[in-house]
């Protein structure tokens, strides 16, 4: 698996563009985000590094960022146009009825 520097920079200028229209700062971004204030969250901004998605929820809910592309565009960072497609079409029917493998851990 190859990382997608350009996916990364589209992910930064969502998040730049979501930051400036909710009027919060990068230190409250970061403080709702869970991470530390300065240049890990310029990084994030600027895609120059690639945004965890287990933050992807914090994200959406802080910036009220539409979770479905946001989601997809975190993902495109990390797997491929295909693998992330196949993946929403897999999660798009929701949780399964009994859990994973990994649930009883």
């Amino acid at each position: 698996m190859e990382k997608d520097p350009s996916a990364a920079l589209i992910v930064g200028q969502s998040l730049r563009d979501h930051l400036h229209a909710s009027g919060l700062s990068t230190e409250q971004l970061a403080t709702r985000l869970g991470i530390k204030q300065g240049a890990k969250m310029m990084n994030l901004i600027t895609g120059r590094h690639y945004f965890p998605p287990d933050l992807i929820e914090a994200a959406v809910e802080a910036l009220g960022i539409e979770p479905n592309h946001f989601t997809r565009a975190v993902l495109r960072q990390f797997f491929s146009e295909e693998a992330v497609d196949y993946m929403c079409k897999a999660l798009s029917n929701g949780p399964p009825d009994t859990p994973d493998e990994l649930a009883d851990r």
